[in-house]
């Protein structure tokens, strides 16, 4: 949940979709001190709770998604970013986030990294395409998925689940900050595009240097063998 465009997803999807109490976050660890990840400030003055398998900064509640301890219907918002990459059963996990969700119009929120390297928390088991997001969302009554940055291979897949009502106000025109970053990806204005990746021209230089001299390097030995 350390990304910034995982807090304007949830930002544009708040501002279209009612989200019912009570909230509970799903992956609420607060692994480095300096992130910016809490998300309570999304809902001032309402039912929050901060779930996760471990106890540690921002949890107020252990649990495992596997096997929720919430009862069925007893959930109203259920968040759950950038945290199912590292569930060993992520569905199972969304099944189980649906059977607690009220019936009447209880949302689900879910993102998870799909170009990005191996990261711990500690473990790092999974990547979703957007059809794989659709399918993990099945259960729900509507479903919305979106992949932001190559449609090939998206940077981010975000996607939202809805029990008994729709989500028809849910589109990329609609979001202005989501829209604002594929515009950027589309755009890469000021940036050197290589497929999936945009690069600050100054970074990919200084990549290109270091190659440059490996190469170098390389076929001096080999040069040196072949005397």
């Amino acid at each position: 949940m350390a990304q910034p465009i995982t807090r304007e997803f949830l930002t544009d999807v708040l501002a279209l979709v009612p989200a019912p109490d009570p909230v509970v976050e799903f992956g609420s660890l607060q692994v480095e001190a300096e992130q910016d990840i809490d998300l309570r400030r999304f809902f001032p003055g309402r039912p929050f709770t901060g779930t996760d398998f471990r106890e540690g900064p921002g949890v107020d509640r252990v649990e495992d998604l596997r096997g929720l301890t919430f009862a069925d219907g007893e959930i109203g918002t259920a968040i759950c970013l950038d945290t199912l990459e590292h569930c060993a059963d992520p569905v199972t996990a969304v099944r189980e986030m649906h059977r607690a969700l009220r019936p009447d119009g209880g949302l689900c929120l879910i993102s998870s990294v799909m170009l990005f390297g191996i990261h711990g928390y500690p473990n790092d088991y999974f990547r979703f395409t957007p059809e794989g997001f659709r399918q993990l969302l099945e259960p729900f009554d509507d479903a919305w998925v979106i992949g932001i940055g190559d449609q090939g291979i998206p940077r981010e897949v975000f996607g939202v689940g809805i029990r008994g009502g729709s989500l028809d106000a849910l589109g990329l025109g609609a979001m202005p900050h989501l829209a604002e970053r594929q515009r950027w990806w589309d755009d890469a204005t000021g940036m050197v595009r290589l497929g999936p990746l945009r690069y600050p021209p100054r970074l990919l230089a200084k990549e290109l240097g270091w190659e440059a001299r490996r190469l170098v390097r390389e076929r001096l030995r080999r040069g040196r063998r072949a005397g």
